[in-house]
C-alpha cells in the first residue's frame, strides 16, 4: 500500500468516525430529550402532586427503562461502527476493553436488582416497615391518618385492624372505628366512610377485633376515627403489601439488561482477543 493510499484510508476512517459520532450525539440528545418530557408527562398523566407528596413513578419509571434498553443496543451499534472504523489496532482494542467493562458493570447492577426485586424476604421487609401500628389512650375522639397506597404508587393496603386491649369495663365498652377521607371527615360528612356498606364491621371490642379489608382506591389522605365515651387503650395496624404487578417488570427488564449485555460481552470478546497483542503494548 503506497503511503497516499495509508494517508487517504486514515482521513476516510476519521472521517466516518466524527459522522459516527455525531449521529450518536444527536440520537442520545434527542432521546434524552424525549425520555425526560415523556417522564413528567407521565407523571402528571398519573396524579403526581407535592401535597400530600404523591409521586406514581411506575409508569414513568417502566418507560423510561424499556426506552434505556433500547438506546443499550444503539449503543452497541454506534459502537460497532466506531471500532469498525478505528484505523489504530490499540484503539479497537482499548474500546473493546472499555465498552466490556461497563458491561459488567451493568450486568452486576443487573443482577443486583432481579435479586431486590425477586427475592420474597425482600418484599417482606419492605411490607414490615411500611405497615404502620400503635397504640393510643383516649377518651373521646382520636384520628390516625394514612394515605389509601403507597406515594411511589408500589404498595397498597391489605386490611386496617383496631384491637381494645383495656377499658375499665370491658363486658360493656366498644369503640366505633370509622374509615374516612379527610376530605369527608373535615366536611362532617360521615356517611361517606368507608366501611358503611352492609356486613362492614364498625366497632371494637374485647372479644372481637375491627377488621377492615381495604380496597384499592385511587391515592388519597385518610382517617381512622375512633370514638369512644370511656378511656380506653386500643392497638391499630395498616397492613401494606408490595404490589407485584408492580414489580415484576423490573424484574423481566433488569433479566433483558443482563442478557442484552451478556450478548454484547459475547460479540466484544473475539474483537479485543483479536487485538490484544497491541493491548499489551499499551499496558507494558
Amino acid at each position: 500500500m503506497t503511503p497516499r493510499k495509508k494517508e487517504y484510508d486514515r482521513l476516510e476512517g476519521t472521517y466516518q468516525i466524527i459522522r459516527v459520532k455525531k449521529l450518536e450525539k444527536i440520537a442520545y440528545v434527542s432521546q434524552g430529550i424525549a425520555i425526560t418530557v415523556i417522564f413528567f408527562l407521565f407523571l402528571h398523566l398519573t396524579g403526581a402532586k407535592l401535597k400530600p407528596l404523591y409521586i406514581p413513578i411506575f409508569f414513568p419509571l417502566l418507560v423510561t427503562f424499556f426506552w434505556l434498553l433500547a438506546l443499550s443496543i444503539e449503543s452497541f451499534i454506534f459502537r460497532l461502527m466506531e471500532i469498525k472504523h478505528r484505523k489504530s489496532e490499540s484503539a479497537k482494542f482499548l474500546m473493546t476493553h472499555r465498552s466490556m467493562k461497563r458491561a459488567y458493570g451493568v450486568i452486576v447492577l443487573a443482577v443486583i436488582v432481579i435479586f431486590i426485586t425477586a427475592a420474597p424476604f425482600v418484599h417482606q421487609q419492605v411490607e414490615t416497615r411500611a405497615s404502620p401500628s400503635g397504640e393510643i389512650t383516649f377518651t373521646g375522639e382520636e384520628t390516625v391518618y394514612f394515605t389509601s397506597k403507597g406515594r411511589f404508587d408500589f404498595l397498597f393496603i391489605n386490611d386496617i385492624t383496631v384491637e381494645l386491649i383495656h377499658t375499665i369495663t370491658p363486658e360493656t365498652t366498644k369503640v366505633e372505628v370509622l374509615i374516612i377521607s379527610v376530605e369527608d371527615y373535615l366536611k362532617n360528612n360521615t356517611q361517606m366512610r368507608l366501611n358503611r356498606e352492609t356486613g362492614d364491621p364498625t366497632d371494637a371490642t374485647v372479644n372481637d377485633s375491627f377488621v377492615f379489608q381495604m380496597p384499592r382506591l385511587r391515592f388519597e389522605e385518610h382517617y381512622i376515627v375512633l370514638r369512644s365515651e370511656q378511656e380506653v387503650t386500643v392497638r391499630y395496624h395498616i397492613d401494606c403489601y408490595v404490589a407485584m404487578e408492580r414489580v415484576y417488570p423490573f424484574t423481566t427488564l433488569a433479566i433483558a439488561f443482563m442478557t442484552s449485555y451478556s450478548v454484547w460481552v459475547y460479540v466484544l470478546y473475539p474483537i479485543k482477543k483479536r487485538y490484544s497483542s497491541e493491548g499489551i503494548c499499551i499496558y507494558r
